[in-house]
C-alpha cells in the first residue's frame, strides 16, 4: 500500500478546491506521489506522468466539497458548537460574504480554536477516509 503525505495531499486538494476547477490533481497509486496541474504551477515543477488520466494508476484528489469540508462542515460545526445560530447561519451562505460573516460570528463567539480545531479534525478524518477508499495510506 503507497503512502502519501498528509500534508501534500492536503495542499492539492485546497488548490483543487480554490481554482475554480481551473487545478487538478492526482495521487499516484504505487508512489504516493502528488501531481498538481494548475496555471499557478510552473511547467519547470517537473512534468505530469504521460499516463496520469489513468485511474487504476493515478486517484483524482477531489474538491473539499466532495468530502464535506465546504458549507456542510460549517453547518455541523454550528450545529455543534452555537446551535441558536444554526438558521442565522444558514441565512448567512445564501448570499455573498458568508465565509467572512460566519468567520466574525465565530470571533464574536470566542470560538476561533474550537473552528480551527474542528475544522483540522474534519480534514484529517476525510483525507484517510479517501485514502483508505482509494487503497492508500495517510502519513504525516
Amino acid at each position: 500500500m503507497a503512502t502519501v503525505n498528509a500534508d501534500d495531499l492536503e495542499n492539492a486538494m485546497l488548490l483543487v478546491s480554490g481554482q475554480g476547477g481551473l487545478a487538478e490533481a492526482w495521487v499516484s497509486l504505487e508512489t504516493g506521489s502528488v501531481y498538481v496541474r494548475s496555471d499557478d504551477i510552473p511547467e519547470e515543477a517537473g512534468p505530469l506522468p504521460e499516463d496520469i488520466d489513468d485511474p487504476a494508476r493515478y486517484a483524482s484528489v477531489p474538491d473539499s466539497n466532495s468530502l464535506d469540508l465546504g458549507q456542510a462542515l460549517v453547518f455541523a460545526f454550528t450545529e455543534a458548537e452555537m446551535p441558536d445560530e444554526y438558521e442565522r447561519v444558514r441565512q448567512m451562505f445564501r448570499r455573498p460574504g458568508a465565509y467572512r460573516n460566519f468567520s466574525r460570528l465565530v470571533d464574536d463567539r470566542d470560538l476561533r480554536d474550537r473552528w480551527h480545531d474542528y475544522r483540522n479534525e474534519r480534514t484529517a478524518a476525510a483525507l484517510r477516509d479517501w485514502c483508505e477508499e482509494n487503497g492508500l495510506q495517510l502519513a504525516g
